[in-house]
């Protein structure tokens, strides 16, 4: 079977690598794929454009440079379905939305509305929906795996979300999650070891690296909506107010709107921060940006920070945007934890695990065609 994908924030970094995958990557072939991938629909935040019987290259590479010949405008995102409406039960299909935008309310109620009252999947790097709304909300979404996919949500796509849904199923008594949540943050402490913050900064925004708003990483508030979809993943009812977060940059330095503003006003902090990593190196230890869930109360106990690690420990000794994850359960004590580990930031990386959530939406999945090891 086909499986129609409709991508809204195609014209955004993530949907933009994620078109040029697709299709350079031969998802589309029906050579290749005995489920080949077929690009329907691709949204910006006022206009689509769709076809039943897929996109081409060179249509949906145009639409996500913000060429939109022939797109049509949309005011409620609800539009995006009665288009597929029309067209699914004349076309045989697996249609999967997904969601690469950084949107709040009005995507959480999209995402319950394709639940719901739908046929259609979900798969999504947006954590918003899932990390800001009531747990209530999260289990609706969540409760069905293969038209609910969320593993993007955090570190990119490694393993860390299905390990999590796997040991609450099992019951495998997770005491504490511990690490390294954001490829930004990582990126800017190892570069620091060598140059200013505020350089690091530019550097990984310029590099793709960053939320749209580099502010949205220095501020913490990305870790913390990661830490929430992972304590979520492992059954408890907890929230963002539940956090207790330290920015990774304080708050005075966040207020500016543009990137550039942010970079040129982190300036006054690069003295300061140099001081704490010089302070860091006297010790043999090194900065990252670390979070740590304690699930052994009646309650998780989330807290980020700013912290001292030893440069040959685990966490110490990674480098660029790599995170890390440690967890300690029933079978993983402390002093063996399992570890989760990939690169968590970057546009292709996280493209490619979308292209891989897609796998797991399919009803049949049938192992690909191969010719000459190729």
């Amino acid at each position: 079977m086909i499986q129609d994908v409709f991508i809204i924030g195609a014209t955004g970094n993530v949907g933009t690598e994620l078109v040029k995958q697709i299709f350079e990557d031969d998802d589309t072939s029906t050579v290749r794929h005995p489920n080949p991938t077929r690009i329907v629909g691709v949204a910006s935040s006022e206009s689509f454009l769709y076809s039943p019987y897929g996109l081409n290259a060179q249509e949906a590479r145009r639409f996500s440079e913000r060429d939109f010949s022939g797109a049509k405008g949309y005011s409620t995102l609800r539009e995006l379905v009665e288009t597929a409406n029309l067209t699914t039960r004349m076309v045989p299909s697996t249609l999967v939305f997904v969601d690469v935008t950084p949107a709040d309310q009005e995507m959480t109620d999209f995402h319950l509305y394709v639940i719901e009252k739908t046929p259609y999947s979900i798969v999504t790097a947006n954590k918003n929906p899932i990390a800001l709304s009531p747990f209530e909300i999260f289990q609706t979404l969540t409760a069905h795996p293969q038209r609910y996919g969320y593993r993007c949500s955090v570190m990119a796509g490694a393993d860390v979300v299905p390990y999590l849904l796997d040991a609450r199923d099992l019951n495998t008594g997770v005491r504490k999650v511990q690490g390294v949540l954001s490829g930004t943050n990582m990126y800017v402490t190892w570069r620091t070891e060598t140059q200013l913050i505020s350089r690091a900064e530019r550097e990984a925004w310029e590099l793709g690296y960053t939320e749209t708003r580099p502010q949205d990483d220095a501020s913490g508030h990305d870790v913390a909506r990661k830490s929430v979809v992972l304590a979520r993943c492992a059954g408890w009812n907890i929230g963002i107010d539940d956090v207790v977060l330290e920015p990774f940059v304080p708050a005075e330095y966040l207020r500016d709107e543009s990137p550039e503003d942010f970079f040129v006003r982190l300036r006054e902090y690069d003295e300061k921060f140099a001081g704490l990593v010089a302070s860091a190196r006297e010790k043999g230890n090194v900065l990252r940006y670390i979070t740590t869930t304690d699930f052994t109360g009646t309650k998780p106990q989330i807290r980020i920070g700013l912290k001292e690690v030893q440069r040959g420990s685990t966490l110490g000794m990674l480098t660029e945007r790599t995170n890390k994850l440690l967890i300690i359960d029933r079978y993983h004590p402390e002093n063996d934890p399992y570890s989760v580990e990939g690169k968590g930031a970057g546009l292709d990386v996280t493209a490619k695990n979308i292209r891989k959530e897609f796998l797991y939406m399919l009803p049949e999945r049938v192992t690909v065609r191969l010719s000459n090891g190729i």
